[in-house]
Formats: C-alpha cells, sequence, structure tokens
C-alpha cells in the first residue's frame, strides 16, 4: 500500500449520505476514502467503487473486530467488482473509547488492510452529549485526554499512522496547534478546509509522529 500524506481532507458532498476523506499526498497520489458506518453492506462497499473509492474510511470504529468485519465484505467486493483481493485500505475513525491496545479486542493484527487510524472528537461529544472547553493553552479536558492518548496508543501498537481531530482554527493559531499535536505523537490530522493542507504537511513533516507507511 501506499504512503499516507499528513493531511486527511474532508469532503461532503451535496446531499450525500456519506462524506469522505480525500488526500493529494506528499508524492503526488490522489485518493478517496470513502466512509461507511460499522454496519456497512456489501452493496454499499459496491457502490463506493463504483463512485471511485480507493480505500474505505470506517466511522464509529471501537474495536478490531469491526476492522475484521469490514476487511471480510471488502475481499468480496474486490472480487465481484475484479479488483486485486487486498488491494483497498482501511482507515479506522475512533472517538477514542477502544480497548487495550495489545488486548485481543484491540486492532494488532488483524489485518493488513488497516493503513491509519483518526482520533475523531466530534464522536465523543455525541457519545457523552458535552463540547470540550480547552484551556488557554490548548490541553484538552481529561475525558477528551484519554480518549485521544488511547488513539495514539492503539495507533503505535498497530504501526500505523495516528491523525488528530479536525480544527477550525486558522493562521497561526491552527499552525500552533498542529505542532503541539505533533508534538504529542500523531502524525497528521484531518482538515476541514483545503486552506488547512499546506499548514499540516509543512508542521507534521517537521515531526516524530507514528509511521507514515501503510501496512502491506
Amino acid at each position: 500500500m501506499e504512503k499516507l500524506p499528513h493531511a486527511l481532507l474532508e469532503t461532503i458532498p451535496p446531499q450525500a449520505e456519506r462524506g469522505a476523506l480525500v488526500y493529494a499526498g506528499d508524492s503526488g497520489i490522489e485518493s478517496r476514502f470513502v466512509v461507511v458506518n460499522p454496519d456497512a453492506s456489501l452493496e454499499t462497499l459496491r457502490q463506493a467503487f463504483a463512485g471511485g473509492a480507493t480505500g474505505i474510511a470506517l466511522t464509529g470504529c471501537r474495536a478490531g473486530a469491526d476492522i475484521q468485519r469490514l476487511s471480510a465484505l471488502l475481499s468480496v467486493a474486490e472480487a465481484e467488482e475484479n479488483l486485486a483481493e487486498g488491494s483497498t485500505p482501511i482507515i479506522a475513525i475512533t472517538d477514542g473509547i477502544l480497548p487495550a491496545p495489545v488486548s485481543p479486542q484491540g486492532f494488532s493484527g488483524k489485518t493488513t488492510r488497516l493503513a491509519g487510524l483518526v482520533w475523531d472528537q466530534r464522536g465523543l461529544v455525541k457519545t457523552l452529549g458535552v463540547e470540550p472547553t480547552r484551556t488557554e493553552s490548548g490541553e484538552w479536558p481529561p475525558t477528551f485526554a484519554a480518549a485521544r492518548a488511547a488513539a495514539l496508543l492503539t495507533a503505535a501498537a498497530a504501526g500505523i499512522p495516528a491523525y488528530d481531530s479536525a480544527s477550525h482554527l486558522a493562521g497561526e493559531l491552527f499552525a500552533t496547534d498542529c505542532k503541539r499535536s505533533r508534538h504529542d505523537g500523531f502524525f497528521g490530522r484531518l482538515a476541514s478546509d483545503p486552506a488547512q493542507i499546506s499548514i499540516i504537511q509543512t508542521v507534521y513533516a517537521g515531526g516524530r509522529g507514528s509511521s507514515g507507511q501503510a501496512r502491506g
């Protein structure tokens, strides 16, 4: 599988039920990860391929079993669409409520398709029903900090890059937040606006986040 870039751009087409993660990476790769739910059907995956998907982003992911189920369905979908088996990578999107990284329920060793892990704090907002209020220094409240750390540890144990949540900050404030995230160990982050992509790629390229090489 190809090396992932530091920036993943979220896109939500008009009147569409599913969004996508699109990346234009450090090596000029352009790919689209169509976002699906854990209960995605075989037909959903076939529709994603028909729409030009080169990867699948699984939202609401909390355990290795979620990844295994999707991987099995992808094998069938690839066969039906005459695609090479195992050619479709998976990016897992989680709220950070995860099993211990090295437990049997974790992500390690579940599938070689797993290419990256995204921590999406908005999922935790929905789960807890509260909006996080960060301190003036940018620190997350304890519950969100714990979930964020769990995502980092899970990605590290699985040997895949970890991506931080999207932010609506801009300019120097966004760059500072990215530097803090990179220092914490993230390889990259979601971009909510195309203008953030160059900042993300520049800032995270100078750090030592999780490995950017997708496992294949």
